[in-house]
């Protein structure tokens, strides 16, 4: 990339400190322009001086007030004064940093903010400049400014409206690649307009809280009460008070954090499930399925609502990715997804005891709740390392995870994943496939020995190293992170520095509310065929559950396909149904172009069967196969599908008929469930 001399208008801002860092980092000369170093745009004052010699500008200047008049009249102004420097000086490309919808009348006539961006962007079009325009698909300092002028006191207010939020530092990496595009040189002057998008849409409101619990205060304050306000926008267009019918009832600031409102905590519930995972989500449709009056109080720590967690290292990835369509429930009242009537989320919330035999729990803050029937779905905890999780350091289990890496995972980026096993392996190759850079840090080799037999994994560790992944054995002994990077330090002493850490290495069933309770507990809570624990009128299920599973014996399943069954029949048992547990789960995973299913105990300790596809050479081919593996009797315990689909069924009853008939020529399996 060639060097240039960069003015940047705005230098001190939020977008303009990042994008003038972000510059800097390529090599650029960058002239960091703002009031603070005597340049005034609005009069002009220093614009020449900060433009002489500039090969590019760009404009990421901002004001906190969004009322109508004030926005148009500093936007005619600066872009007016900045244009006819520009030209004066030869600059040869302006890069303006805006806000999509802008030119949208039907936006911008509500919007007063928007409106003086729109006379920006025409100005700068119509400059006979190669100019690009950027638009974010929600400014990101829109929430902060709104924030400092709305926390009032004791009180904020907040809008409702709906946005995608980008952060600045996502921005900040297009103005960089935008200020070193040459202009194509066929129309005089070139105008391009880039758009670039938060990875969900929220409202105003839901990234606030999300800054609140980062932060600890809203623009710089620290409110009790929290008003929200669906026609705030029509407010800060007029520069009025806010019309009366656009309030929404105040509650605290716990319950607003908690996403609670408007429910406050009630002192009883017929049904009661603590975790708001996947379990939790479907033990709702289970309860809904015999009792639909009932009241059910759903208590979670993690703030976000229950997600499918798949998405998180699969389809969230995907190009056009939601995350709102990946989630099973809703913490938004009113949302298409919010739980039905009588059924409340407490999210943030954390239950700190339980008392099994007067049938109530006791909350974070000293509340105490009784219950009718309560489930257990409290997951499971990743095993920490040495390596302390952070902003850059993810241990990769929640939705927020998946925001942060998603916001620092962009093409180019490098990330070092350790551990080598499911969700390593998956996270691997989903950010190669999104143009990261990727060491992957595992304890040996061939990948997934313990999973597949070893002609597999050769073959899925060749297909890792021919898409460009580097691979590094050795042991994580711990590491330290930066603002801007983390550096990963092995037992051989070995460091590599990255943009981020995804650390992978195994997680632990959550029993500890259990076990203070007196429940059974062994590798998890021990539960019946009912899912029923030791204790009168309590459930668990999902990851944390030890169940007698009928195919398999006494088992505990990490996957979704157990979080959800077991979910529904434990909510419908809680509601008066007698519904034993038959499912034995089974789990998949996208690797590149290979994809499989598995049922049962997929563990190289068992002696494998392979049966594999024939290439045009007469070799196994190892796109398509199954493989069987069977205990020392000739029982299959477990069976993977590898490229052959709607075969979990088939798997189900080879494992059962062989269970009662041990099979005694193991080459007899092969061919048992086809190809498709």
């Amino acid at each position: 990339m060639r060097t240039m001399k960069v003015t940047v208008l705005g230098a001190t801002g939020t977008i303009g400190t990042l994008i003038t860092a972000r510059l800097r980092e390529f090599g650029h000369e960058v002239i960091a322009a703002s009031r603070t170093t005597g340049v005034d745009a609005l009069t002009g004052r220093g614009l020449d001086e900060a433009l002489a010699g500039a090969d590019a500008l760009v404009d990421a200047l901002n004001i906190e007030t969004m009322s109508t008049a004030k926005a148009l009249e500093f936007f005619t102004t600066t872009a007016g004064n900045v244009s006819a420097a520009a030209r004066r000086a030869g600059v040869g490309r302006l890069v303006c940093v805006s806000i999509a919808g802008a030119a949208d009348p039907d936006v911008n006539k509500g919007y007063g903010y928007y409106r003086g961006k729109a006379v920006q962007e025409h100005a700068y079009r119509s400059s006979g400049l190669p100019v690009t325009v950027i638009h974010s698909t929600q400014w990101f300092e829109l929430v902060p400014t709104i924030l400092r002028r709305t926390t009032l006191g004791p009180v904020a207010v907040l809008p409702t409206m709906r946005m995608a939020p980008v952060a600045a530092a996502s921005v900040a990496r297009l103005v960089a690649d935008e200020v070193a595009r040459k202009p194509d040189g066929r129309t005089g002057h070139e105008v391009r307009e880039v758009a670039i998008r938060g990875p969900e849409v929220a409202t105003a409101a839901e990234v606030a809280r999300r800054m609140l619990v980062v932060r600890g205060s809203l623009g710089g304050r620290d409110p009790k009460r929290i008003l929200e306000a669906p026609l705030f926008g029509r407010a800060i267009a007029s520069g009025g008070l806010i019309p009366e019918e656009g309030l929404v009832d105040e509650v605290t600031l716990e319950q607003w954090l908690a996403g609670t409102r408007p429910h406050a905590v009630r002192d009883a519930y017929d049904y009661v499930i603590v975790g708001a995972g996947m379990a939790a989500a479907k033990a709702i449709d289970g309860i809904r399925a015999e009792d639909q009056s009932g009241s059910i109080g759903v208590f979670g720590e993690d703030p976000s609502a229950p997600v499918y967690r798949p998405d998180l290292s699969k389809t969230l990835w995907k190009e056009d990715a939601n995350l709102e369509e990946s989630l099973m429930l809703s913490a938004a009242p009113g949302a298409a997804k919010a739980p039905g009537g009588n059924t409340e989320l407490h999210l943030g919330t954390t239950v700190t005891s339980l008392t099994p035999d007067d049938r109530s729990l006791t909350l974070g803050g000293g509340q105490r709740v009784r219950y009718g029937k309560l489930l257990l779905a409290t997951g499971a905890a990743p095993r920490l390392t040495g390596l302390e999780p952070g902003p850059r350091v993810l241990y990769y289990r929640t939705v927020d995870d998946y925001r942060r890496l998603r916001e620092i995972a962009r093409a180019g980026a490098h990330v070092a994943v350790v551990g080598g096993g499911y969700i390593g392996t998956e996270i691997a190759a989903v950010l190669t496939q999104n143009g990261v850079r990727v060491t992957f840090v595992v304890t040996s080799v061939p990948l997934l020995a313990h999973l597949f037999p070893e002609s597999l994994a050769h073959t899925v560790t060749r297909e890792f190293s021919d898409r460009g992944v580097e691979l590094v054995v050795g042991r994580l002994a711990g590491g330290s992170a930066r603002r801007k990077g983390v550096t990963v330090r092995l037992e051989d002493g070995t460091g590599i520095a990255a943009d981020a850490a995804v650390v992978g290495v195994g997680v632990s069933p959550r029993t500890e509310l259990a076990r203070a309770a007196g429940l059974a507990v062994d590798d998890g809570i021990l539960v019946d065929d009912h899912l029923r624990t030791n204790a009168h009128s309590i459930y668990a299920a999902g990851d944390v559950a030890r169940y007698p599973d009928r195919l398999l014996g006494v088992r505990r399943v990490e996957h979704a396909a157990a979080a959800e069954t077991m979910g529904t029949v434990a909510g419908r048992n809680m509601a008066g149904a007698h519904r034993p547990y038959r499912t034995s789960p089974f789990f998949w995973s996208d690797l590149f172009d290979f994809g499989y299913e598995a049922v049962g105990e997929v563990d190289t300790r068992h002696r494998t069967v392979e049966d594999w596809a024939v290439g045009e050479d007469g070799q196994p081919d190892h796109s398509t196969g199954v493989v069987y593996y069977v205990n020392q009797i000739g029982a299959v315990r477990g069976v993977l599908l590898w490229n052959v689909w709607e075969s979990v069924k088939p798997a189900r009853k080879l494992i059962e008929r062989t269970g009662l008939e041990p099979v005694r020529d193991l080459d007899s399996l092969r061919g048992a469930i086809p190809f498709g």
